[in-house]
């Protein structure tokens, strides 16, 4: 095999649940012995297990120049894999202007499933829209017309092998020059609403909900959702190129069983081990070269022994180091038609590293396959690859992929650090990801809830249209049915009679449709050349009204009948939640991001710094040694109030007043209420800008906290990305979730917040809207990180509370009423996560401060130890306070007499009085920190929760009772 031959992967993007899109991330997952999945009861044979990427609907339509109607007619898959592509190439860098293939492969759309069940009137309105947005065969072609790729575009479709044998497809074309870079993309995602599956006997899906490849107990596989894009090119142009090089195929190839097995769908020994060898051979590889196989490694009894024996033969004994065998399958699930690319990616890493993971799952080896001769080993640890080989050795491993059907697929792969040196290879180092700008949310065509009613007025109108007949000459076309006739067969809604019918998305055989169904509501028959000549509507009315006029020169009766309501729109579908989006990705149109970073050392300029968190982050930097500039209304006449709060720190110094600087300003106006040259000095020095002002009020409905809550962020982000490129920490909170999309009990994951708050709860729906503009200032290029917290208490030393928030408000009308609510008493009711406000600021400082990455990473800081409505009633007990329980009912009206200037629930409690008791507990959500290691020993050592923890709390001044009930007698 020549030099040339080889081809070089130079680009990975990847999309998993869990939050996973990095290769990092994916590589913790896999290192850390974790898999991604949300698993639930097992009850009448149906396994309760998800596994979703929670942004899967996200989309950024506006670089595609794609409008939202045909966005909102698009399975995500597509569009996931269009952005994956963009942000690849974009990172990649080098070679914009190289012949560029795209090879693609993506599983049946449930996407268009639920189009043809559940919106008969969609589908009938843009038959051409949704097939060109939901089928394989448009994948490619998409890609390629979207970003202007002009190499093969090809479509892939092999079962479960159709990735790696698209990849087999992009390394010919490379080989053969007609192309000079290969897109490999693929994706496998399922319909949000989907919860698991029915085990059936003698399917595939496995009985318990885990997936145990090559183990005596595998039961059979699980289904798993991801979308990857690898970028390929001859190794030779890479390396000239400067590429980042992640590992290097060295040969393929792609067979098929025949019917050399049991039945179609049965897996074939002796066509695997042909391709295996197959590809040996187009490697110049000898078999004891390989030290690691990813296999295809379903986990089911059938398939694994089969795949073992085909593999143990073709490669018989290992060399020095041995061999190991793997399924990521295990971690991430079964990805169908992706399953292939996620193994390479997984091989591409091992190589990178050295070390083989752990195979999770694995108790002890199957039964089933001979492991005596010692080919294949399982890693039941972390393994070293380089351990009992030469230093300078390759390191080489073979990918499987076999799909239903027969086609089977092996790739191997080598190290650059082995092909071009250990010092070269690190020089050539992944780049920093380019993130798409713009994603906003896509909602659903189809809601499950409301399937009934959409197949119920589909029934409807077939029945009406089933007793319209033809053409009535009493009822002329009106302009806005004629209007509502045009937008059937465009991908954006026609509103004005002088649009033209193409430039909206109109097509060929949209129009054929069209004239058909004017022939037939009218009687007018149009040729094709007749509406080439003017396609637009004010061109058929003339031409209609002309028909009627040669028909009928003396009344001006006209023939035509009423077109039947189309229904609503994808694009109206995306809601106020969507538009809400929107218009904070509006707000930095044209705005440009320094290029030159601040330098690191620099002050850090603080918002927020005289409330209670701001109080605690502010000690915090200064007892780090940090310079902090706090801007504040007032400036440095609030600084002798701002060194009184600080001052009972522990370990308050003197020395650090000279470190703490105060600035005038109100982050609700421009420029951050300064001056131009104030702002422009400013702006030259600050480094790290942490946002921690807010309003905290729980009454408020979002109108009233919009401008200081969520308006505010682009002033803050606007500051940071002006003069030099500085960090950005958001403190958010968990109240983001308030939200029935996120159900009790669950478990989030990081990443951006996908549903919003009502209005009504203008805190939220306040803080998760600002969420977005940190997330948009990652997407520029800005480096920013978004802090969920929790109920912040008072350090552990002084126990100091902030009587404003929520919890102690509460806890102050139940020491005011010397009742508590009986729902209190539930077992399992779970009432609130806490922090100390002193831990708090260290995870803000230190844990999770930002990288200086571009990017926005999302940390859900909330321990998932919680306080329960007894173990309050134990805290308080443990105080010295004896509330008695009331029925709810009546003690929220009893609050609700409380003065709101004194206990501000007072407020809220009058519209709790009429809520029934359901008897249920109330289940709070948990926040898995599994890619934030610190930041999860941090906050579960130090959450409080117990009633020990309560009663020091309980026990502050600030929670004596108000003297008296103001509006009901007690």
């Amino acid at each position: 095999m020549t030099f040339d031959d080889r081809i070089a992967i130079v680009g990975v993007h990847l999309k998993l649940p869990a939050g996973i899109d990095t290769t990092d991330g994916f590589w913790r997952l896999l290192t850390d012995g974790r898999d991604v999945f949300t698993r639930g009861p097992v009850t009448d044979g149906h396994v309760s297990l998800t596994s979703h990427i929670p942004d899967a609907h996200w989309f950024a339509a506006e670089p595609f120049g794609i409008s939202d109607y045909e966005a909102g007619l698009t399975d995500p898959q597509h569009r996931l894999l269009l952005e994956l592509a963009w942000e690849c190439l974009r990172t990649a860098g080098s070679g914009q202007d190289s012949v560029t293939g795209v090879f693609s492969s993506c599983s049946p759309s449930s996407f268009f499933e639920e189009i043809l069940l559940h919106r008969p009137d969609l589908w009938a309105r843009n038959v051409s829209q949704i097939l060109e947005g939901t089928q394989g065969d448009y994948l490619a072609t998409r890609i390629a017309y979207r970003l202007g790729l002009t190499g093969p575009a090809l479509h892939i479709g092999t079962g479960c092998s159709s990735s790696l044998v698209a990849l087999n497809q992009a390394v010919q074309a490379l080989n053969s020059f007609q192309c000079d870079r290969a897109l490999v993309a693929a994706a496998s995602i399922h319909a949000p609403g989907e919860t698991g599956y029915d085990v059936r006997e003698g399917g595939i899906y496995s009985a318990d909900g885990r997936c145990r490849p090559f183990s005596d107990d595998a039961n059979g596989t699980v289904p798993g959702n991801g979308a990857a894009v690898v970028l390929l090119k001859r190794l030779e142009d890479a390396l000239t190129d400067g590429d980042p090089v992640h590992a290097v195929v060295l040969g393929s190839a792609v067979n098929n069983d025949g019917d050399r097995k049991a039945g179609f769908a049965a897996p074939g020994l002796d066509g695997q081990l042909d391709c295996v060898t197959t590809a040996l051979d187009v490697a110049e590889l000898e078999p004891d070269q390989v030290s690691y196989i990813e296999a295809h490694g379903t986990g089911t009894r059938v398939g694994d022994p089969i795949e073992l024996r085909a593999l143990a033969k073709a490669y018989g004994p290992a060399g020095p180091g041995g061999r190991h065998v793997g399924s990521v399958k295990a971690n991430i699930g079964h990805c169908d038609v992706a399953a292939g690319l996620f193994g390479v990616i997984k091989s591409a890493l091992i190589l990178t590293h050295g070390t083989v993971p752990p195979q999770i799952n694995f108790t002890a080896p199957t039964t089933a396959h001979d492991w005596s001769d010692r080919s294949l080993h399982v890693a039941r640890a972390a393994v070293d690859l380089r351990a009992g080989r030469d230093a300078d050795a390759p390191l080489i491993a073979g990918v499987s992929s076999l799909g239903v059907g027969g086609t089977n697929a092996h790739v191997l792969l080598q190290d650059a650090r082995s092909l071009i040196g250990a010092d070269e290879a690190a020089r050539r180092a992944p780049r920093p990801v380019v993130r798409i700008p713009g994603r906003v949310p896509y909602e659903p065509v189809v809601r499950p809830e409301a399937a009934a009613d959409a197949a119920a007025a589909a029934r409807a109108g077939t029945e009406a249209a089933g007793t319209a007949g033809t053409a009535d000459p009493a009822a002329p076309v009106t302009d806005a049915q004629l209007l509502e006739l045009f937008s059937q067969h465009t991908a954006e809604p026609v509103t004005g009679m002088d649009e033209d019918f193409f430039a909206l998305g109109g097509d060929s055989f949209g129009l054929l449709h069209l004239l058909d169904e004017i022939d037939r509501l009218t009687g007018v028959e149009l040729s094709v050349e007749e509406f080439m000549a003017k396609p637009t509507g004010a061109h058929v009315r003339a031409r209609l009204d002309a028909a009627a006029a040669e028909a009928a020169p003396g009344d001006g009766a006209a023939a035509g009948t009423a077109a039947g309501p189309a229904g609503s729109s994808p694009g109206d579908a995306a809601g106020a939640d969507a538009e809400a989006i929107r218009a904070v990705a509006g707000r930095y149109a044209g705005l440009t991001v320094a290029e030159t970073a601040a330098d690191p050392d620099g002050p850090v300029l603080l918002t927020g710094a005289t409330g209670f968190v701001g109080a605690h982050v502010l000690a915090e930097l200064l007892a780090a040694g940090r310079r902090v500039v706090c801007l504040l209304r007032g400036g440095e006449e609030r600084r002798a109030a701002l060194v009184g709060l600080l001052r009972p720190t522990p370990g308050w110094d003197r020395a650090r007043e000279d470190l703490l600087a105060c600035v005038e300003g109100d982050i609700a106006l421009p420029r951050l209420g300064l001056d131009r040259a104030q702002y422009d000095a400013l702006a030259e020095q600050v480094a790290w800008v942490i946002h921690s002002a807010a309003a905290v009020n729980h009454v408020y409905p979002y109108a009233n906290l919009a401008a200081v809550n969520t308006d505010s962020a682009a002033g803050i982000v606007e500051f940071a990305a002006t003069a030099r490129r500085k960090t950005l920490t958001y403190l958010s909170t968990t109240a983001v979730f308030t939200t029935p999309a996120y159900a009790q009990g669950s478990e989030i994951t990081a990443g951006p917040v996908t549903a919003l708050p009502p209005e009504s709860d203008g805190y939220g729906r306040s803080k998760a809207l600002a969420e977005h503009h940190f997330r948009l200032a990652g997407e520029l290029g800005l480096s920013a990180v978004v802090l969920r917290i929790p109920n912040v208490f008072g350090d552990r030393t002084t126990r100091r509370i902030n009587a404003g928030d929520a919890i102690w408000s509460w806890t102050r009308a139940i020491l005011a009423t010397g009742h508590y609510p009986r729902s209190f008493d539930l077992s399992g009711d779970e009432l609130f996560q806490a922090l100390p406000g002193d831990v708090v600021a260290r995870v803000v400082t230190r844990e999770a401060r930002p990288t200086g990455r571009p990017g926005c990473r999302f940390v859900n800081a909330a321990p998932n130890l919680v306080c329960s409505s007894r173990g309050m009633l134990a805290g308080l007990r443990a105080a010295g306070h004896h509330p008695e329980p009331l029925p709810d009912g009546d003690w929220y009206r009893m609050v609700a007499g409380l003065d709101p200037n004194e206990v501000w629930v007072a407020a809220l409690a009058g519209r709790l009085s009429g809520r029934p008791e359901t008897g249920q507990p109330q289940r709070l959500h948990r926040f898995p920190l599994d890619d934030h290691p610190a930041v999860a020993e941090v906050v579960n050592h130090n959450a409080v929760w117990s009633p020990a923890d309560l009663a020091g709390y309980l026990a502050a001044p600030e929670l004596a009772p108000p003297t008296a009930l103001t509006r009901t007698e007690h």
